[in-house]
């Protein structure tokens, strides 16, 4: 096939992307909280985050870093309120439409529900109950004013992985893939289902881990470049949290991992930076043991790690 000058200057920048997919990883998640004051003193304190914007019971808190929105908290219970991905460009938006009324998919607008600075959004109803969003926003503006007070360091903190489960892997994984996600790894069981997946959006090895239980939220995971997960790790002594797990190494994803609970029990992954897959990494069966998967350094999580998820 002759390609000419003319049809690569014919491209539309905007659409550049298409052959890597119409989403571009997690824009942020939203936690909910019993009591919304305590849990944004809590979450300032554990990572240094900064109030950005207050509505509606919900507050959206960016890295101190960046000024990037991250995390929202929303007044009321515990689990997840919301997880968003951000899709790469307008057309993407109407793409993904077109690809869930195809699949007899409802989705709902929420261009009034999420944060500021969104252009358009839509949110789906996942088979676990959970709500996920697209959104389509303005060119971020960070900001990089610190903090008032002790903080962490004025540390860069992004967007990483949510992890949820469900009894129907394999269905959960068949709903996303409409969406645009790709395996990266899977665990199989003898009877043909699937005991976890991990799945991409990006070149990274996973934006998405959905493993086997009952349904909920099992962590939202934030990352931090590697030196500052190991001040991380000490600044939790500073402030006495103390860690449900880690830190350790897990297999997947080749990341740094310290597992942190709220105070309400919601549970929060933070994680150095993650590896790279590519766009066309094929999808693979996990066959290292169990517990080398978990933490290639060895010690293996308490019981509340397998057992309570919010």
């Amino acid at each position: 096939m002759r390609i000419l000058s003319d049809d690569i200057e014919g491209i539309d920048p905007a659409e550049s992307h298409r052959w890597k997919g119409d989403l571009s990883g997690i824009d942020h998640s939203v936690i909910r909280v019993p009591d919304l004051e305590a849990g944004v003193a809590w979450y300032r304190r554990l990572l240094g985050l900064v109030e950005v914007e207050r509505r509606d019971g919900r507050v959206y808190l960016a890295s101190p870093g960046s000024g990037l929105v991250v995390l929202g908290l929303q007044e009321g219970g515990k689990g997840l309120g919301y997880v968003s991905y951000a899709a790469c460009s307008a057309n993407s938006v109407a793409r993904l439409k077109r690809r869930l009324d195809q699949a007899g998919v409802a989705y709902r607008t929420s261009i009034d529900d999420t944060r500021s600075g969104v252009i358009d959004a839509f949110r789906v109803e996942l088979p676990t109950g959970h709500m996920l969003e697209v959104l389509h926003a303005e060119p971020p503006t960070p900001s990089k004013t610190p903090p008032p007070g002790y903080a962490p360091g004025v540390i860069d903190v992004r967007t990483s992985h949510t992890q949820l489960r469900t009894l129907d892997v394999l269905g959960m994984s068949d709903f996303l893939k409409v969406l645009g996600f790709r395996v990266s790894t899977y665990v199989p069981l003898p009877d043909g289902k699937h005991l976890l997946q991990f799945l991409r959006v990006n070149e990274r090895h996973h934006q998405m881990a959905i493993l086997t239980g009952s349904s909920g939220l099992h962590h939202v995971a934030l990352e931090l470049d590697t030196a500052a997960f190991w001040t991380f790790c000490d600044h939790l002594g500073v402030e006495r949290i103390p860690a449900e797990y880690g830190p350790g190494r897990h297999l997947e994803g080749d990341i740094l991992f310290i597992y942190v609970r709220d105070p309400f029990g919601n549970r929060l992954e933070i994680t150095g930076p993650m590896s790279h897959a590519g766009y066309d990494y094929t999808p693979h069966a996990g066959s290292d043991e169990p517990w080398y998967h978990m933490n290639r350094w060895g010690p293996q999580p308490p019981e509340s790690w397998y057992h309570e998820w919010t």
